[in-house]
């Protein structure tokens, strides 16, 4: 899937979930599109359809496109999981804690709430903390025998 509208879509298919993981192709969101154009227009006579094609293509082109890859995107990551996902080894298809914070961040944005910068300050805020949280826990570990 070839994302060229938005730059942080982008990076976050790159780097999340590879060409590679991706099940959507970009003949699959041409032929959705062909079939939304055909939709759109038989509502005109014959003879309009043509001229009512390019209309469609002109207003509604690069609105479809940039919802469909948001679209794709996020079903795509939805069932990802992070490489160091602490569940990496289990058979369950829950994400672990950190990754659903982050789906729902990912969520905000595809939905416009938020803009790719408060997308990125918050993701990094969220991985600090849960990186903050991983180095009190082997602290932890340490003291117990300590203690008993």
């Amino acid at each position: 899937m070839y994302i060229v509208d938005d730059p942080m879509l982008a990076l976050i298919t790159r780097f999340m979930c590879g060409a590679q993981n991706a099940e959507v192709s970009d003949a699959e969101f041409l032929l959705r599109q062909i079939n939304a154009i055909e939709h759109y227009v038989e509502q005109f006579p014959d003879n309009e359809r043509d001229v009512r094609a390019m209309e469609w293509i002109g207003v509604y082109a690069q609105e479809y496109r940039r919802q469909w890859q948001k679209d794709a995107v996020v079903k795509t990551l939805a069932k990802e999981r992070c490489p160091d996902c602490p569940l990496a080894g289990e058979s369950r298809s829950a994400h672990c804690e950190i990754h659903a914070f982050w789906l729902s961040l990912l969520q905000h944005y595809i939905a416009d709430e938020i803009s790719s910068q408060e997308y990125a300050e918050n993701t990094l805020e969220l991985l600090k903390g849960y990186k903050s949280r991983l180095k009190v826990g082997p602290v932890r570990k340490q003291l117990q025998p300590a203690i008993a």
